[in-house]
């Protein structure tokens, strides 16, 4: 493991960030929209038959309180002990303790045997690896032949990506270093917590290297059009972005623009 990784586990071990990240987007707005994401997800990964899913870096478990309506036996693991805590919390709270099994987990060196999983969601978990490529590696390496992968990530050519990068730079207000790599766009800030990697993936790129690691692109569509509703603090205007973002993924889904990507690979 870098220096840089071990600084960021650092940094996400600690509760903070989590209930920074939780309050920004953990609304009930945003539930309406994962609510559908999940909906769509599940009906794509034909749970007619009860699979095996990783739930990787799965925070709270929001997204796997979710799946658990659906027929699936949840693996949900996160290396944070805190965020596990919560988790644990969660999961009980909303009594789906037989449905999901909690497990501490570094996606850098998962513990499973190879091919253990028929699916593998990691929602928003990538963008804060600076060594991508081996979680990459360690996710297709614990997926059965023939299962799923789930991946959700910003997109660095998204319309709100360039253009507030633009602004900001013309305006002398980026306050993260900002460094563009094969794998896409690394914005590095230092946070009450310590330092913060969050990058915006290259899809291209992200697709180019699970193909070859095996993987196919069967589903490729937008999540949320855009995230600039976490700065506004105006309800009207936030709810008017909300609403809109659930249009574009229910009727439009065209990810090129979007800020948002879901992207659904096949292992061969």
């Amino acid at each position: 493991m870098n220096s840089d990784s071990q600084e960021l586990e650092n940094t996400l071990r600690k509760p903070d960030i989590h209930t920074e990240w939780e309050n920004a987007y953990r609304t009930p707005e945003n539930a309406r929209y994962y609510d559908l994401a999940i909906e769509f997800i599940a009906s794509e990964l034909e749970s007619s038959r009860e699979l095996t899913l990783l739930d990787a870096g799965c925070g709270i478990c929001d997204y796997s309180l979710r799946l658990a309506r659906h027929n699936f036996a949840i693996t949900a693991v996160d290396f944070s002990e805190s965020v596990l805590i919560n988790a644990e919390a969660n999961v009980r709270a909303h009594g789906c303790q037989e449905k999901i099994t909690l497990q501490r987990e570094n996606l850098l060196s998962l513990s499973f045997a190879d091919e253990t999983f028929d699916c593998i969601l990691c929602w928003g978990v990538l963008m804060h690896i600076p060594e991508v490529e081996v979680a990459m590696a360690e996710l297709v390496r614990v997926l059965k032949p023939g299962g799923r992968l789930v991946i959700s990530e910003g997109n660095m050519h998204s319309l709100e990506s360039r253009i507030l990068l633009r602004v900001k730079r013309m305006l002398g207000k980026l306050k993260e270093e900002v460094v563009e790599t094969k794998s896409g766009m690394e914005y590095w800030a230092e946070s009450a917590s310590g330092k913060l990697l969050s990058r915006q993936i290259n899809i291209q790129w992200l697709t180019g290297r699970f193909a070859a690691m095996g993987l196919s692109l069967e589903k490729h569509v937008a999540g949320q059009f855009t995230e600039l509703y976490s700065r506004f603090s105006l309800q009207v205007i936030s709810k008017a972005i909300h609403a809109f973002n659930r249009f574009w993924f229910s009727k439009i889904r065209l990810p090129g623009a979007a800020f948002g990507n879901i992207l659904i690979f096949r292992k061969k």
